[in-house]
This record gives structure tokens, sequence and C-alpha cells, in this order.
């Protein structure tokens, strides 16, 4: 709790915490899991970061119980750096896009995340699969296309910059701004209630880390109303693996045909077991139409006649067991 409780109000010294939530979502870590996995097969340091990320007028509860990518392109803002996932280590600068429900929403919500009080915001705690970073200032002159462009793999060297870095100086603190252009880089690793202004005993019982370090073991009998921390409640959305599938991207994920995900399947265990010197990093498959040169390594497909190369992906998908 008072890791997070400091990280927030580095930038943010009028900012206390109501609530938080420990996201728990076996599918979206087995994804992101996965996507540090490629970044390690591909050479690239993973410069995991913890970072905060605002979502707007969109409910935290669609990414944390979604099944696939958790932070998507399809809810991406249009920034400075194009449009993107943005992500900051400034609480300052999340803010301005933290989620506040509207009166209706608030009446609403009875069970998952309740007793949402006036004035009071909610935004992620990320883990965020930095990798190679290429970093840009706030005035650079690049259209989104451009940018977009910048985090392609370079087709001479097989690697490129994952990851856009630029200073947004706009702030009293200036702030690192990360930005992301692919889906399932970052895990939603927690999610932070809070409200700014003047202290609310009722809701946030003590002041620093030093004063519920004096309650905790202080002599004197707890007496009626006194508090502990704020709640720290768990989200939980789903396990226990059902399906694993191999596509790949034409306008949306596509299945493989069975025989090709048999070959891919084999391939990629084969991949993980010690010794095998890369020999299953490609493997040719057919479609309906043309042939594909699948690298497991960097997730691309190429087609065998054309030339042309789509993204791959493993997907692991999960039975429900309902939302806490």
């Amino acid at each position: 709790f008072w890791s997070i409780h400091d990280k927030l109000r580095e930038t943010m010294d009028d900012a206390w915490i109501s609530k938080i939530w420990h996201v728990q979502n076996s599918s979206l870590w087995t994804y992101y899991s996965f996507q540090k996995s490629k970044l390690t097969m591909a050479g690239i340091n993973h410069n995991e970061r913890h970072v905060w990320h605002g979502t707007s007028s969109l409910d935290p509860s669609v990414i944390y119980n979604d099944q696939k990518d958790g932070f998507t392109m399809q809810f991406s803002i249009h920034g400075a750096w194009g449009e993107g996932i943005y992500f900051s280590n400034q609480s300052c600068f999340s803010d301005q896009n933290s989620y506040e429900p509207s009166r209706r929403d608030r009446i609403r919500r009875t069970t998952e995340r309740p007793d949402f009080m006036e004035g009071e915001k909610e935004m992620f705690l990320a883990k965020l699969l930095v990798g190679n970073e290429i970093r840009i200032s706030r005035s650079h002159g690049f259209t989104s296309g451009d940018l977009q462009r910048m985090t392609e793999v370079d087709v001479k060297s097989g690697t490129r910059y994952i990851t856009v870095t630029g200073e947004d100086n706009r702030q009293d603190n200036k702030s690192n701004v990360w930005i992301v252009y692919e889906n399932g880089r970052a895990y939603p690793d927690y999610l932070v209630r809070y409200y700014n202004g003047q202290r609310d005993p009722e809701r946030t019982p003590y002041r620093t880390r030093e004063e519920a370090s004096r309650k905790k073991h202080s002599k004197r009998i707890l007496t009626k109303g006194d508090k502990d921390l704020p709640e720290f409640l768990t989200t939980l959305a789903m396990s226990d693996p059902h399906t694993v599938q191999w596509e790949f991207f034409d306008v949306g994920w596509v299945p493989y045909l069975q025989t090709a995900h048999e070959q891919l399947e084999a391939a990629y265990l084969n991949s993980l077991s010690d010794g095998n010197e890369g020999n299953y990093d490609v493997v040719r498959v057919k479609g309906i139409d043309f042939s594909y040169d699948v690298n497991i390594k960097t997730m691309t497909q190429t087609n065998v006649e054309i030339g042309t190369k789509r993204d791959v992906r493993r997907y692991v998908s999960y039975r429900a067991k309902g939302t806490l």
C-alpha cells in the first residue's frame, strides 16, 4: 500500500488513496508473459517499468476483465506523439485522463467496485515492457504514421524500437511518457482509487507510513472506530487454461487452419526446449491459397509467393470463473 501511496503523491502531494485493487487476470498475465518471452527470444532487454495510465471515460473494468489484450489500440488516444497507448512515470500526467464516473455510473455500480464517492477518481498502475525505446521530444514534428513506423521491424537487422519515449515539459514536474502502438505490452497490475484535497480520515486513516506504523505497534487497545489502512481488495477475472489458438493479423485476428496450428504449436514447444539451437524458429505452413513461413522468434509470417508480412500470436483462452 505505502509504496503505491508514495508513488501517487510524488507529483500530486494533495492526493489520497481510498481503495486499491490488485488485478489478477490469468489470461492477461499469460499474454503479457508471452510478450516478455518474445523480447527474451529476440535478445531485447525487457526494460520493465511500473507506470500510470488513465482510461478517461472508459470504465477500467473493460480493461481488467478483458481476456485477450487488456490495454488495446482500440481505446487509444491521439496525443502529442500520435495515436497510441500512453503511460507515464508521473501520476500528475495520467491524472489528466483519470476515470471519474458519471452520477448514473456511481448509482449503478453496486457490486464490483462499490461506494464511489463524489470527487474520487481511478487510474491504473501498470507493468509496461518498454524494450528498445527511441526518445523523441514533444516538439518533434513527426506525423502519427512516422512515429508508428519507427516501431516497426527493421527488415535488414530484424530489430526495432518498440516504444516511443517522450518528455512532457508542460508539468511543473517533467514527465516521461511512454507510447506503444500495439496490444499486449502492458499488464493492469493495480487499480488505484483516490481523491484530491484535504485528507478524509474515514477513507484514509493515516497520513504517513510512520503514523500507521506507530498505531500498529501501539500497546493500547483499539477502540471502536479505529481504522486500519484503506481497503486493499483483489479483483479476480479468469483462471484455468482452456484452449491455445495460433492466429495471424488481417484486419482482425484470424485463426490458422488446424494442420497449421498443430505445426506451429509443436514448433513453439520445441523452441522452448533446451539445446534446440534455433532449429524451430521458422515453420512453413499452408493456407487456403498460399504458403507461409512463420517465424516463431519474431512472431511474424511471410507469404512465400508474394512476400507480404503479418503479425502472429499464440492466444491462450481461459474458462470463466466469474468476477469478484
